[in-house]
């Protein structure tokens, strides 16, 4: 039996899992160990939408409203993004960046590119391509 049939590491789960241990301790290395790579997503929506409520950086992230809602303080206090009551709607809050967001997001930026660099150099184009194609896929129907 080859080493790639044996458990766990058969298991896509398995594999998914130590892949996101490698992309965890690479980001750590190389981008940063205070702005994690879900921080940086939400800053990059950010950038790209101009604002976003709660609920909507929860649809983008994939995330529930309780862990948006953390990560969203978490970054208030350090002066990345700023929240503010929906003039229409008191209920929800609209997030949007602030200069020190947009500056950490563009400074981050060459990084996190870095360290999507390292960590696929080992996978000839065409693997990559069918990788994101296939994670892409498994995420549209996670077998709920």
């Amino acid at each position: 039996m080859a080493y790639d049939d044996q458990e766990p590491q058969r298991y896509t789960g398995y594999l998914i899992r130590r892949a996101q241990q490698a992309h965890v301790a690479l980001w750590a290395r190389v981008v940063s160990t205070e702005i994690t790579s879900v921080q940086y997503s939400i800053l990059v929506i950010l950038d790209r939408r101009g604002q976003a409520s709660q609920r909507e950086l929860c649809d983008e992230v994939d995330l529930d409203r309780s862990t948006i809602a953390d990560l969203v303080r978490r970054m208030e206090r350090r002066g990345l993004v700023a929240r503010a009551r929906d003039a229409d709607d008191a209920r929800r809050n609209t997030v949007t960046l602030t200069e020190l967001g947009l500056a950490e997001r563009e400074r981050l930026k060459p990084l996190v590119e870095e360290t999507n660099r390292r960590l696929t150099e080992g996978l000839a184009t065409e693997q990559l391509d069918a990788l994101r194609d296939g994670l892409r896929a498994l995420l549209e129907n996670p077998g709920e």
